[in-house]
């Protein structure tokens, strides 16, 4: 997020991201669990990840990603390991208004 010389806010493209699990994801996910894992510290080491983690309910992955746009959001994504051995069954990616800390101005 930055202003423009108006003081209009402008918004970093970011997305909310929703990858559904498999009614048996927690028999599938054990084998790519490690490379899945080294997957999401990949996406927040180079910025493209502002948050991973998954709902307490364990029904879905939710991320928060920068990205150029929603198919670039949804193409990192499709490397994971969890889409790529049917771990994740569906991967919804939103438009997302995202205003951290250091992006509305707080230390």
């Amino acid at each position: 997020m930055s202003h423009t010389a108006t003081g209009e806010l402008r918004f970093t493209p970011t997305y909310l991201v929703t990858a559904t699990f498999a009614a048996d994801a927690a028999l599938r996910r054990e084998p790519h669990r490690a490379a899945h894992l080294a997957h999401m510290r990949d996406l927040l080491a180079d910025g493209t990840a502002l948050v991973v983690g998954a709902r307490a309910d364990l029904r879905a992955s939710v991320l928060v990603l920068r990205a150029a746009d929603a198919p670039a959001a949804r193409a990192r994504l499709e490397q994971d390991p969890y889409w790529r051995h049917g771990v994740w069954t569906a991967i919804d990616v939103v438009d997302y208004l995202a205003a951290t800390a250091p992006t509305i101005g707080r230390p």
